[in-house]
C-alpha cells in the first residue's frame, strides 16, 4: 500500500522543521511527503534522512493548499494522510494506519486520537509535545478503541484515494478554513466508514502564530457551519450547537478574556456573521474583507 502525506504550511518554517524531524523515528514513513506551501520562505532546511519530501507552491489558504497536495498524490497513492504543520505523530503512526486500511475495506477514513490539544490552551511548545508523546508511549496500553464518527478532526486524518475521487476541500472556505475538515469528511461519509482510533495518535501543538485575525475566525464560527449545512455535509443540530457554543463563550469571556484569545475580536466577527446569516448571506469568503 502506498501512503502519501500532505502538510499545508505558511509562515511557520521553524515549526514545520520540527514536525518533519519528528517523523524520522517512524519505522514506516509515507512513500511521498508533500509540503504544500506559499513561497520558498515557508520551507525549512530538510534533513537528508527524509529523502521523499516534495515541495509545491501556490495561493495561501488551508483548503487550496491541501487540494494542491492531494492532486499531486491522488493518482499514485492508495491513501492520502493530512496532518497539520504543528502535529506530532505518535509511535508507529503510519504503520498502524496502513494495517487498519489493509484489514478492513469498509473503512475509507481514519482519524487518529489527539492525546493533547494545544488548540484549547495557549499552545504547546515542541519540547512539551515531545514529552507528552514519550509519556504516552510508556504507558501500559488498554484494549484498542475504534468508533465510527460523522466527521474527522483535520489536524490528523487519512482517506483512501479511490474513495476521494473528485471530492475536494471547498476553497470558498478561505484562510484557516474553519470546519473544512468536517465539510470534506461529510462529503465522503456515504462511501464508507470513517473511524477514530487510539491505535493511531499524536499531539497537536495548537501553535497560535499564523492563524489570521480573531475577527475573521469569529465570522467563520457562524457562517461556515451554516454554509456547510446548506451543502448537506453537516447536520443543522450540530451546526447550531457549535455556533451557539462559540458565540456564548465569546460573549461571556469577553468580560475577562484569556491572554491568548481576542474574545472581543471573535465576538465582533460573530455579530457580523449573525447579521449576514439573518440577511441570508452565506458568504464564507467575506472574511477576506475583514481585519
Amino acid at each position: 500500500m502506498k501512503l502519501g502525506l500532505v502538510i499545508a504550511s505558511h509562515g511557520r518554517p521553524d515549526i514545520l522543521q520540527q514536525v518533519l524531524m519528528n517523523l524520522v523515528s517512524q519505522p514506516r514513513l509515507p512513500d511521498v511527503i508533500v509540503v504544500s506551501a506559499v513561497d520558498p520562505a515557508d520551507i525549512p532546511q530538510i534533513s537528508a534522512s527524509i529523502v521523499n519530501v516534495r515541495t509545491i507552491f501556490g495561493d495561501a489558504g488551508l483548503t487550496c493548499q491541501r487540494n494542491r497536495g492531494m492532486s499531486y498524490l491522488i493518482d499514485t497513492t492508495d491513501v492520502v494522510v493530512f496532518i497539520d504543520d504543528d502535529f506530532l505523530v505518535g509511535d508507529d503512526y503510519f504503520l498502524n494506519l496502513e494495517r487498519i486500511f489493509e484489514r478492513d475495506r469498509s473503512i475509507i477514513g481514519i482519524n487518529g486520537e489527539v492525546i493533547a490539544d494545544g488548540a484549547h490552551s495557549p499552545g504547546l511548545t515542541f519540547e512539551e509535545g515531545l514529552r507528552l508523546v514519550e509519556q504516552h508511549s510508556q504507558r501500559k496500553k488498554a484494549a484498542p478503541v475504534m468508533r465510527e464518527i460523522r466527521g474527522a478532526y483535520g489536524c490528523n486524518m487519512a482517506f483512501r484515494t479511490a474513495e476521494i475521487g473528485s471530492v475536494r476541500f471547498d476553497e470558498r472556505l478561505p484562510l484557516y478554513g474553519w470546519q473544512e475538515d468536517l465539510d470534506f469528511s461529510g462529503a465522503l461519509r456515504s462511501f464508507g466508514r470513517i473511524v477514530r482510533t487510539d491505535i493511531v495518535w499524536g499531539v497537536h501543538l495548537g501553535t497560535k502564530r499564523g492563524k489570521g485575525s480573531e475577527v475573521q475566525l469569529g465570522y467563520s464560527q457562524i457562517i461556515n457551519p451554516a454554509y456547510i449545512v446548506s451543502k448537506g455535509n453537516m447536520s443543522f443540530v450540530y451546526a447550531f450547537r457549535q455556533a451557539g457554543r462559540n458565540f456564548l463563550a465569546n460573549l461571556i469571556r469577553s468580560i475577562h478574556p484569556e491572554s491568548y484569545i481576542d474574545r472581543r475580536g471573535r465576538l465582533r466577527g460573530n455579530l457580523i456573521g449573525l447579521f449576514h446569516l439573518m440577511a441570508g448571506r452565506l458568504t464564507p469568503e467575506y472574511i477576506l474583507k475583514l481585519k
